[in-house]
């Protein structure tokens, strides 16, 4: 259940999210890792994706991340909107099957 019921996934999260698909990796938007939210996780790789907009603080996502990757284990990928927005398709899917190859190694 997402934190915020009228929060609406962004459009950026949906084209990851369509990235993902595409490459068969099972993935969910708004998961919960309390106290926080991360926009994308994939849970086979342990893997948050965060797409940063304008409300982004980078001290303030610093000490999230640390506590995310100190308390549940996982990686945690910083994606501009900007840059999600402007063909970064093909490099985001390269990055995604490198580390699928390095789990199922």
């Amino acid at each position: 259940m997402r934190q915020d019921p009228t929060k609406r996934d962004t459009k950026e999260q949906l084209l990851v999210s369509k990235w993902l698909n595409e490459i068969g990796l099972e993935h969910s938007l708004e998961e919960e890792l309390e106290p926080y939210w991360a926009d994308i996780f994939i849970h086979d790789l342990n893997l948050v994706i965060e797409l940063d907009g304008p409300n982004h603080l980078k001290k303030r996502d610093s000490i999230r991340d640390a506590y995310l990757v100190e308390t549940y284990g996982v990686s945690i990928w910083r994606l501009k909107n900007k840059v999600i927005r402007t063909s970064y398709k093909e490099e985001f899917t390269k990055q995604v099957m490198k580390i699928v190859e390095e789990y199922s190694a």
